[in-house]
C-alpha cells in the first residue's frame, strides 16, 4: 500500500500540489486526468522518489515500484547488448523473451542501434526493462503515445489482467475505458476520485458541476437574504437593540457567508482552432509513384502507390517501425526516398505537425520562439497565445520549464496561426489534455481542406470522421 497525506510540492510561486492526500494498492487499476500542467506527472516522480516533497510524506510498505515516465532516453548500445544487460542471470532471458513476444516487439534486428528505433519500438523497450524488475506496482506516464494499434490492444488486455496496481497517466480516453476502475481527477491541486472508467467519470463529474453550481447559487440566495437583514436592522430606532441586532447579523454574514463561500464552476479552454482552405474537392493533393525506401539493407517500404485528393480525410495506420513517419517525412522533403517519384499539388499551402517538434528553441522564452517562428507582429503575439491558454505571465518563460503537455498545445499554437489546403499531422494529440484534445477534434471535423493524419488514438479518429483508411504493414499499404 502507498498512501500520501498533507502532499505539497512547489517550484517556483504557487504550489503544483497542496495538501493532496490519497491511498492506492489492492491490484486497482487507476487513470490519472487532468488538465497539462495541473501536476499529473509531478505526482508520479514524488511516488517514484525521483522528485523530493515540499511538505507532507508519503509511505511505501511492502510495495515495489516499477516507473514508465513519458520522456526517457537510452544509452548508445545495440538492442540485444542492452537487453542483456538488464538480465541479472542468464536464465531470463526466457522472460525477456516471453516480454518481447507479447509486446510484439520481435520486429528488431538485435545488433540494429538503439537510437534507430522508432519511437514507439522505444517505448516498447523501455517497458520490457521495467517489467522484468517485476515490480508490485506499476507507473506510468502516458503509455500509449507511441505505442501502434495492435500494442495498445494487447497492452490494454495486459493491463486489465495484471495482477498487480496499475497507475497510469493518459489522454486516451478508449484506452482509459478498456482498462481501469478508477479515475482520479486532479484539479485546483487536489485529487477528486471517481470510481468507475473514463466515460463513468465524464458522467459523474457533469453531476458534480451541477450540485456545484447549485451549491453556489443556493450561496448567493443566503447571501442576500442576511444583507438585506443587516440592511433592515440598520433601520432598528431603539440604539440598545440595533447594536445587538447588528452585531448578531454580522456574526451569521460571517459564518454563513464569509466563512464558508461558494463559486461558480468555471473551466479554462483553449480557444476553437479554424483553418481555411479554398482548394477544390477531387484538386490532386499528394501522390506516391512507386516509392521505395531503404535504409541500408533495412528496406522499409518498397514501390507504394496511392493519391489523395482535395477534401478527403486520409488515416494512415499500421505498427510501430512500419515506416509511418517515414511516409510523412519524405512528403515533406524531410527524407529522400530510394526510389519512385512523390508529387505534391501546386499552388497548395501545406501545414505539418510533427511528432517531434524540432522547430521550438527551447533555451528561448515562449513569446520570442513564437515571433520568429511565425512571423507575428509583436503586439499581437500575445493576444493569439492567450487562446491557447498562455497568460502574460508565461510569455517570458523559458520553454525547456514547459511540462510535455504545455509543449505540445505550444507547438499546435505556432501550428494553427496560418491556413493551410493540405494538413500534414503526425500524431498531433501526444501529450495533449483532453480537453484540448477534442478542441482540434471540433476543428479538424469542420476543416473543409484536406486531412493526411497518423494517429493511434481510435476515439480522435472516430470522432473526426475519416473517409479514407490506408494501413501501412509489412512494406505495403492497403486501402479501405
Amino acid at each position: 500500500m502507498i498512501s500520501g497525506k498533507n502532499i505539497t510540492k512547489t517550484y517556483i510561486g504557487d504550489p503544483v500540489l497542496e495538501n493532496l492526500e490519497f491511498t492506492m494498492g489492492n491490484n486497482h487499476k487507476i487513470g490519472i486526468v487532468g488538465r497539462n500542467g495541473c501536476g499529473k506527472t509531478t505526482l508520479l516522480k514524488l511516488i517514484a522518489k525521483e522528485e523530493d516533497l515540499t511538505s507532507g510524506t508519503i509511505t511505501i510498505e511492502d510495495e515495489s515500484i516499477g516507473y514508465i515516465p513519458q520522456e526517457f532516453s537510452f544509452p548508445d548500445q545495440m538492442v540485444g547488448e542492452y537487453i542483456e544487460s538488464l538480465l541479472d542471470e542468464e536464465w531470463e532471458i526466457y522472460r525477456a523473451e516471453i516480454l518481447i513476444k507479447q509486446l510484439k516487439f520481435d520486429n528488431y534486428d538485435p545488433y540494429q542501434e538503439i537510437k534507430t528505433l522508432s519511437e514507439g519500438q522505444k517505448m516498447k523497450l523501455k517497458m520490457i526493462e521495467v517489467l522484468l524488475q517485476d515490480p508490485t506496482i506499476l507507473m506510468i506516464d502516458e503509455p500509449t503515445n507511441h505505442l501502434d494499434i495492435e500494442g495498445i490492444f494487447w497492452f490494454e488486455k495486459y493491463i486489465k489482467h495484471l495482477p498487480k496496481t496499475v497507475v497510469m497517466i493518459s489522454h486516451d480516453r478508449e484506452f482509459l475505458n478498456n482498462t481501469v476502475d478508477e479515475i482520479w481527477e486532479i484539479e485546483n491541486k487536489k485529487i477528486i476520485r471517481f470510481v468507475g472508467d473514463y466515460d463513468n467519470y465524464r458522467e459523474e463529474k457533469l453531476k458534480l458541476i451541477g450540485k456545484w453550481n447549485q451549491e453556489y447559487i443556493e450561496f448567493l440566495k443566503k447571501k442576500s437574504q442576511l444583507e438585506k437583514l443587516l440592511e433592515n436592522v440598520h433601520k432598528i430606532k431603539d440604539g440598545k437593540k440595533r447594536g445587538k441586532a447588528i452585531s448578531s447579523a454580522k456574526k451569521r454574514i460571517e459564518r454563513e457567508v464569509t466563512g464558508s463561500a461558494k463559486e461558480r464552476y468555471t473551466t479554462k479552454k483553449m480557444a476553437k482552432v479554424n483553418f481555411a482552405s479554398d482548394v477544390s474537392k477531387h484538386k490532386l493533393m499528394i501522390r506516391f509513384d512507386s516509392v521505395s525506401k531503404s535504409y541500408g539493407k533495412n528496406e522499409v517500404f518498397k514501390n507504394l502507390s496511392f493519391e489523395v485528393r482535395g477534401g478527403e480525410k486520409v488515416w494512415l495506420f499500421g505498427p510501430n517501425g512500419a515506416g509511418k513517419s517515414t511516409m510523412v517525412k519524405l512528403i515533406m522533403g524531410e527524407e529522400k526516398m530510394s526510389s519512385g517519384e512523390i508529387t505534391l499539388g501546386v499552388n497548395i499551402k501545406v501545414g505539418y505537425f510533427a511528432q517531434k517538434q524540432t522547430n521550438i528553441d527551447s533555451s528561448k522564452d515562449l513569446l520570442t520562439n513564437f515571433l520568429e517562428s511565425t512571423g507575428c507582429d509583436y503586439d499581437k503575439g500575445f493576444g493569439f497565445l492567450r487562446k491557447y491558454m498562455f497568460e502574460k505571465d508565461d510569455l517570458k518563460r523559458p520553454i525547456k520549464f514547459l511540462s510535455p503537455g504545455q509543449r505540445a498545445r505550444y507547438a499546435f499554437a505556432i501550428f494553427a496561426y496560418k491556413d493551410y489546403d493540405l494538413l500534414i499531422l503526425d500524431e498531433p494529440t501526444n501529450h495533449l489534455d483532453i480537453d484540448t484534445t477534442e478542441i482540434i477534434e471540433e476543428s479538424l471535423r469542420n476543416f473543409r481542406g484536406t486531412l493526411f493524419l497518423v494517429s493511434h488514438d481510435r476515439f480522435f479518429v472516430e470522432r473526426i470522421g475519416m473517409t479514407k483508411v490506408v494501413n501501412l504493414v509489412d512494406g505495403s499499404l492497403r486501402e479501405y
